[in-house]
């Protein structure tokens, strides 16, 4: 795979969303060090945070498609260890017979994410200082 440097400068927003991606593995890490201390809803969130990167990671380079596909499918085989319904997002696949590595980018997923509730991390609702509550 031919080398491409990267710009200096990410999109707008991408470079807070990565750090903050990278904060919040560490923690749950930390967090999460035996088998047992992971939920169905827990692994299930955590494949597909890691299918959702890897998908985002594959768009950096011509070739980063091909780079992330056997991780994709590593990550199908760990849903099926786990008993995890398999993931609603389309693999990329390539075309051809994969000599010139031309990736298929994958269809993105309209429909937004399903919730399970706000979860241990809610913090409630902020409102800047200054500002009132109406009715309160």
């Amino acid at each position: 795979m031919e080398t491409t440097e990267l710009p200096t400068t990410a999109a707008p927003g991408l470079a807070e969303n990565a750090e903050a991606l990278a904060d919040t593995a560490c923690t749950l890490h930390d967090i999460a060090g035996t088998p047992g201390s992971w939920s169905a809803a827990a692994a299930e969130d955590a494949v597909e945070a890691i299918e959702v990167t890897a998908l985002a990671l594959g768009s950096a380079h011509p070739a980063g498609a091909a780079a992330v596909l056997p991780l994709l499918r590593d990550l199908t085989r760990l849903r099926q260890s786990l008993a995890l319904p398999p993931s609603d997002r389309p693999e990329p696949a390539l075309e051809g017979d994969g000599e010139g590595e031309t990736i298929a980018p994958p269809v993105p997923i309209t429909r937004g994410r399903s919730r399970r509730g706000l979860g241990p991390g809610y913090k409630g609702l902020r409102i800047p200082a200054g500002r009132t509550v109406p009715g309160a």
